[in-house]
């Protein structure tokens, strides 16, 4: 189960969908009309999977004016705290109301506020720092979430370096890699705890390699495998510049004892990414 939209009503849906296009990377479908109900909407997506609904209707005209219960702020997620400082100082110098400067919150993040065309308070946020090192031990309860026959991570654990992310001094992610040649080598495993996920440290852990390791080892290309029942893998692994090179169909049916299913969808396909690294 995940959620897949929030929904604002607006009296310039124009302006609204240009709005979160352009500052946040949205793509918008095209425009929904009823004119029995007065009604115009679009659909406004963001990475990750997520949109919001942007709504106008003709007998709707008002918004109230102070806080109620309900739905009080919608907030994106940047790579960094200097991404947040970057983007609000970009609002303000836009003309747009800051409703709160970046700061560390009481819970740890980091985040800073404006207020969109319609006054709807949007909040950016950056998710606690990690600090990624050589695993002096292996987390098995994480190369486990991505991998679940213990026998096969343990072959390609021999031949790999494993690095984990730490929040806090508690692990929250993995990484092992692969040397396949002189110049290329394979992600094997990447995993984050379900308490820390959607926080970027898959992302990092992918960066720390990419940008730290590979480089250290004079290697020019990194290849990743994932299976087709997990669209979210897939859509970061496109967005961190690896590219779909081959499909091996049936590879995890062939592979492995149990059948693996994911959000209720059997895994049975494997694609492989390449990244080349400049």
């Amino acid at each position: 189960m995940k959620l897949t939209h929030i929904a604002l009503w607006t009296n310039d849906l124009e302006r609204l969908r240009e709005f979160y296009v352009t500052w946040f990377g949205g793509r918008s479908n095209e425009k929904y009309i009823n004119p029995t109900k007065g009604f115009a909407s679009y659909f406004v997506s963001f990475p990750g999977g997520a949109s919001l609904e942007i709504m106008q209707r003709e007998d709707i005209t008002q918004k109230g004016n102070k806080e109620t219960l309900g739905l009080t702020h919608i907030a994106f997620q940047m790579d960094s705290r200097e991404q947040v400082n970057e983007l609000v100082a970009r609002f303000r110098q836009a003309g747009y109301t800051v409703a709160g400067a970046p700061r560390f919150t009481g819970d740890g993040f980091y985040e800073g506020s404006i207020l969109d065309p319609d006054g709807n308070l949007v909040e950016l946020v950056s998710f606690p720092d990690v600090e990624i090192s050589r695993a002096l031990f292996y987390p098995y309860d994480l190369l486990l979430l991505a991998d679940p026959e213990k026998e096969k991570v343990d072959a390609y654990l021999q031949e790999s370096e494993c690095f984990v992310a730490a929040s806090k001094e508690a692990i929250v992610g993995v990484v092992v890699v692969k040397l396949l040649s002189e110049t290329s080598a394979e992600i094997m495993n990447i995993a984050v705890s379900e308490a820390f996920q959607r926080r970027g440290i898959a992302r990092t852990l992918l960066r720390y390699i990419a940008d730290k390791w590979a480089p250290a080892h004079q290697v020019s290309t990194l290849v990743i495998r994932t299976g087709t029942s997990a669209p979210g893998p897939f859509m970061l692994y496109q967005q961190e510049g690896y590219d779909l090179t081959e499909v091996d169909y049936n590879y995890f049916v062939r592979h492995y004892k149990e059948p693996i299913i994911e959000d209720g969808v059997p895994c049975k396909h494997q694609l492989i990414l390449e990244k080349k690294l400049s």
